[in-house]
This record gives C-alpha cells, sequence and structure tokens, in this order.
C-alpha cells in the first residue's frame, strides 16, 4: 500500500486484514471497495455479479509437499485420501471440492487447519502432517528469505500442484471510490511499476506476475 500511496495522491490505499469468514461476510454486505489479490472461486457465486478484475493478475498455485525422507518419488502424492494434510483455515482446496468446512477437512480429509501457510510448512518439517498445501508466492519466498524454521530444501513438491489460480485486485463495481480501470491505471505509473517490480523480484515471485 505504500508504494501505491507515495506514487499518486488520488487514492489513498489501506488494507484491512481480515479472517476469512469476516472477510467473506463484507463481500456479501458490500463494506469494500477492493480486495486484495483474490481469485473469483475463492468468494460465493452471489458476490460475483458486482466484481470486476483487474488486468493486473498474480498466478497462485496451491503445491502439495512432503518430507523428502518420507516422498521417495511422485506416486506419494498418488493416493491423498490416505495422507494427513495441513491447510490454511478458511482456503479451499480442490480435492476437497473447495468445501472449507473445519469439521468436514478434519474428518473426511484427514486434514488439520492453521493459520498461515508459514504453519503449515512447520507442521509438516516437524512431522505432524504428511501433506502441506503451500502457495507458490509463499513457498518462493520461504526460499528467497531462508528462514531458520523453513528450510524448503528438505521438503519434495508434486509435479501436479492442487489448483493454479489467477488472482487479481477485485473492485466494487457499486462503490464510488475507485474502478478497476482506474486501479490499473494506477498500477501502470512508470514509478508503481518499477517499484513493484523490485519488490517482486526481492521476494522471488516476479516469475508468478503477469506483465503489464
Amino acid at each position: 500500500m505504500k508504494i501505491l500511496n507515495e506514487s499518486q495522491h488520488e487514492f489513498n490505499f489501506f488494507l484491512n486484514t481480515l479472517p476469512s469468514k469476516r472477510l467473506i461476510k463484507s463481500v456479501q454486505e458490500k463494506k469494500f471497495d477492493a480486495l486484495f489479490l483474490m481469485a473469483m472461486i475463492w468468494l460465493p457465486k452471489s458476490t460475483h455479479s458486482y466484481l470486476t478484475k483487474t488486468k493486473f493478475s498474480v498466478t497462485v498455485a496451491n503445491e502439495l509437499y512432503a518430507l523428502k525422507e518420507n516422498a521417495l518419488d511422485q506416486s506419494y502424492f498418488d493416493n491423498l485420501d490416505e495422507l494427513t494434510k495441513a491447510g490454511v483455515l478458511g482456503y479451499s482446496y480442490k480435492f476437497a471440492g473447495y468445501n472449507t468446512d473445519q469439521m468436514f477437512l478434519s474428518n473426511v480429509h484427514k486434514m488439520s487447519l492453521t493459520r498461515s501457510e508459514v504453519h503449515v510448512a512447520r507442521m509438516v518439517l516437524f512431522k505432524r502432517a504428511e501433506i502441506g498445501i503451500i502457495g507458490n508466492l509463499a513457498s518462493q519466498y520461504f526460499k528467497k528469505t531462508k528462514t531458520n524454521t523453513i528450510d524448503m530444501s528438505l521438503l519434495y513438491k508434486s509435479d501436479i500442484p492442487d489448483q493454479i489460480y489467477n488472482t487479481a485486485f477485485l473492485v466494487n463495481q457499486q462503490s464510488s471510490t475507485i474502478t478497476a480501470y482506474k486501479f490499473d491505471e494506477v498500477l501502470k505509473l512508470p514509478t508503481v511499476k518499477n517499484k513493484l517490480n523490485d519488490l517482486f523480484k526481492k521476494y522471488g515471485i516476479d516469475s508468478s506476475v503477469k506483465p503489464w
């Protein structure tokens, strides 16, 4: 948000972080101007009619990871039903039919839900789950920053992700504050583009960003 605000004075951007249930409720009540890099499929179909995507987008893949000492080859991922899994509370997964109910995921898919992908990676590394579902942006960030508690070199990735999404800024068409077109105009400002490109490279996610 700092990059967007420093580069222009027409709009004042600020980010309000919400838990998934509160976020969906806010979207259904239309109490927002724009959503930060989301896919339509993550939201109820009833909200799609008043959402518009920016052309700027970032590709997000939900990748499957296991400990290398357990997964000798790709066949390890052939039958996910038999494996315990870790994911993020509120996130939707293709293998579970996009059902986000915590009890359903626990009982049917042997899945433990946690607050973030940092915790998902730790659960696999500490042998509390056999499979961790981690987004490609998070995994690239972990590799780039090389934190003491998350060593991605110990994990083995499935060649086939659970799902691939194109995320964008989703703008509320009924908001009078900003349109998707104006949002794209801000993102295309030279100062914004240059700073964002530097930021994406810093955290190793530039390959996932669709060129402006």
